[in-house]
């Protein structure tokens, strides 16, 4: 077939796709009204040249934490960080569409369109797919009176909690803060629905960055336009994290910086849309978040069969962001209960934290969403209380409640994590998984149910050595990739361990994903060497792409990137 052939083709095969698109939500939508759609492009028009120079260039503008949290995972700067073309965006906006978003990572804008626009669109030549953006109507979660509050409260501990005592004693957050961790030198980006920080439970809060991504400014509170109580949802989730009114309510990294990304509220339910999310992450990453917490999901428009992931658009760029080095924490949903019953996207990505809740007897809420994913892997990662957690409200300054749903565990979780990040500064997302799910209540035998188990933060704090012992070996170990770069079959890695010490050698892929594990074992001091043949754990051929073998010996690591080439 002739180029031009293939194109019209192409063309006419998304062009029918669209119509169905159309068709399907102008059956919520109401019909003849626009939708709002995904625009997927095939590149982003730039020569070899043109390339290279702006990575250079975006390198540039990148913050120093970025770069330096990019560095713990070996990723550097590739063209899915440059952002989309112009003349793409200009020739999309000449259609007469009201442009909404843009995404670098996904090479995509977000589009209100007709369905006459719709097909237009998907004529251009440089389109590769069209779909509808992704939502997720939920109620607002249960708020519930707290009464007379209790005071002090803290169990022998040096800090009064309040009432919050117990939803952070069940996470062993409360012997972490009395040791003295808080998430100092922690950046923490909360991605929500609004945040009232004039809230007493944050005068003390150390904020980066605010922007509200659908009026386009820096005010993530209430504003003109707003529906009633739409900062209510991220003002509660916040407060699991950062919050601090000494014998009242304490977060669990309270001491961190945040960066606070506000997404969309409409009418009387919560309509949480995925470019929203998108462009917060993407946004956060830029200025060096080590870690992002998401009470929100996504299923509308998408089956069971698509919480596989790598197909929900949040997913995707959830995976994107660890890849570069950020953790991603997220909600399983409170769709337990419910027909649907399973996670809710990001949680289903594989490098992603989807946390369930339980009671604050340590029992599964029968609302928590549950697992596996459609591809066959555990889910939920952990579990943290999602019932009679004490939360900030946007009432009024002052006002407190008792919340309900994965909407807190998940910023429980976060607050928990901010310490282990504060206490192994150079822990990558997988390091962190690996720890939480390794010392959670259910370690031994991970379910569906409630994955691997309640969070016990100071068994991950201390399941390797914290910080350098007297006398220790500082001297880092080597990694080098003997090989010819690009390979096709097999990778040779030369490795020094410096000290007697336990060895993890490992190859990861670009999500942060472990691929295969080469060496896990003692070595004495000395040089080593180990072979990958370009294969998975069960032995399967891996498709080509970047990956990363990654060296820990001891409290050291090292990395070295291979490109697989079949």
């Amino acid at each position: 077939m002739r180029n031009t052939d293939a194109r019209l083709w192409r063309a006419l095969c998304l062009a029918v796709i669209a119509g169905i698109v159309i068709t399907s939500a102008s059956a919520v939508a109401g019909a003849g009204e626009p939708v709002k759609l995904w625009v997927f492009f095939e590149d982003k028009a730039l020569t070899r040249a043109g390339e290279l120079s702006a990575i250079q260039e975006f390198e540039s503008t990148l913050s120093e934490r970025a770069l330096w949290r990019r560095g713990k995972v070996g990723m550097e700067v590739n063209v899915n960080d440059l952002p989309v073309a112009q003349a793409y965006i200009e020739a999309v906006e000449a259609t007469g569409v009201d442009l909404i978003s843009q995404s670098r990572w996904l090479n995509a804008v977000s589009v209100f369109a007709d369905e006459e626009q719709a097909a237009v669109i998907a004529a251009l030549p440089f389109v590769r797919d069209m779909r509808p953006v992704a939502r997720a109507t939920k109620q607002l979660p249960r708020f519930e009176d707290v009464g007379e509050m209790s005071s002090p409260r803290g169990g022998g501990t040096r800090i009064d909690y309040g009432d919050s005592y117990g939803q952070l004693e069940q996470i062993q957050v409360t012997d972490l803060q009395d040791e003295g961790f808080d998430g100092t030198g922690v950046i923490i980006a909360m991605l929500d629905t609004g945040f009232d920080v004039d809230h007493e439970a944050y005068r003390h809060l150390d904020l980066i960055a605010t922007w509200d991504f659908i009026n386009d400014d820096e005010n993530v509170a209430n504003e003109e336009g707003d529906p009633p109580g739409q900062d209510s949802h991220g003002t509660a989730t916040l407060s699991c994290v950062g919050a601090m009114k000494d014998g009242v309510i304490y977060g669990g990294s309270y001491n961190a910086s945040f960066i606070l990304c506000k997404t969309e509220i409409t009418g009387d339910e919560i309509q949480i849309e995925e470019d929203y999310w998108v462009e917060g992450i993407e946004w956060a990453e830029t200025l060096g978040a080590d870690l992002a917490s998401s009470s929100l999901g996504y299923f509308y428009w998408y089956t069971y069969e698509d919480m596989d992931g790598n197909t929900a658009v949040t997913t995707i760029a959830a995976d994107m962001a660890v890849a570069r080095g950020m953790v991603v924490i997220t909600s399983m949903g409170n769709e337990g209960g419910s027909d649907w019953k399973y996670m809710i996207a990001p949680a289903d990505g594989d490098s992603v934290l989807g946390i369930g809740a339980v009671d604050p007897d340590g029992e599964r809420v029968y609302f928590s969403s549950v697992g596996p994913t459609y591809d066959g892997r555990i889910k939920p990662d952990v579990m943290a209380q999602g019932v009679e957690v004490l939360v900030a409200t946007s009432t009024d300054t002052n006002s407190y409640t008792n919340a309900g749903g994965t909407s807190f565990s998940c910023p429980l979780t976060s607050g928990a994590t901010g310490l282990l990040l504060q206490g192994h500064p150079d822990w990558t997302p997988i390091d962190v998984i690996e720890a939480l799910r390794s010392t959670a209540t259910m370690s031994a035998s991970p379910d569906t149910l409630m994955g691997w188990g309640v969070v016990q933060a100071s068994d991950a704090m201390y399941s390797v050595p914290l910080g350098v012992d007297e006398g220790e070996e500082l001297a880092a170990p080597v990694l080098v990739w003997s090989s010819k770069n690009p390979v096709s079959r097999e990778s040779v890695f030369t490795y020094q361990v410096p000290a007697t010490s336990r060895v993890h050698l490992a190859v990861y892929d670009v999500t942060g994903r472990r691929v295969r594990t080469l060496y896990d074992g003692d070595r004495h001091a000395g040089e080593y060497s180990a072979r990958w043949d370009g294969r998975d754990s069960g032995g399967e051929g891996v498709a080509s792409g970047i990956y990363f073998c990654r060296l820990t010996a001891g409290k050291r690591t090292a990395s070295a990137k291979v490109t697989l080439v079949r």
